[in-house]
């Protein structure tokens, strides 16, 4: 750093004014390419994922009617199914094995399961929730043993 000084006073008062205005430059230079542009560019690729996820916004606001519409459709062709026949599609789906079937009128039914995977029978009771429009009324979970089975008799209802 010495030997740059020495040689900076050795230069004419010319030649030094020459050589900051070079210095003054190329720090310039060097703040824009490494700091200001790099930054400028980081904020416009922002600004274009902003726009993109403001656009997808907008067409999922478009759409979103039309979806609900249409899911109130399939549910209600779905709901149309007779409560049995529901109960036996889906449990057979889910490999359930179902122990007793007492049906309480048309829009009520009672239904047992014996040495069954808890978590079978949830992902179960949300189907029918969620797919057949039928509300869990009331559900007795009677004994569970090591193995993870349980025994559970379930209250379903229709709407």
């Amino acid at each position: 750093m010495e030997q740059l000084k020495q040689w900076f006073e050795g230069l004419e008062n010319n030649e030094q004014k020459i050589v900051l205005a070079a210095a003054a430059f190329v720090s310039l230079m060097l703040l824009i390419f490494v700091v200001l542009k790099p930054l400028n560019d980081k904020v416009s690729s922002l600004e274009r994922q902003v726009e993109s996820r403001e656009s997808s916004v907008a067409k999922w606001k478009q759409a979103m009617p039309k979806i609900l519409a249409t899911r109130g459709q399939a549910s209600g062709n779905r709901s149309n199914q007779a409560l049995s026949s529901v109960v036996t599609s889906s449990t057979r789906r889910f490999n359930l094995k179902v122990a007793r079937v007492q049906e309480k009128g048309s829009d009520e039914m009672q239904v047992w399961f014996d040495n069954i995977v808890f978590n079978d029978f949830v992902r179960w009771s949300a189907e029918l929730q969620n797919r057949y429009q039928v509300k869990i009324a009331s559900v007795n979970i009677r004994s569970k043993d090591r193995d993870g089975l349980s025994s559970i008799d379930v209250k379903i209802r229709r709407g």
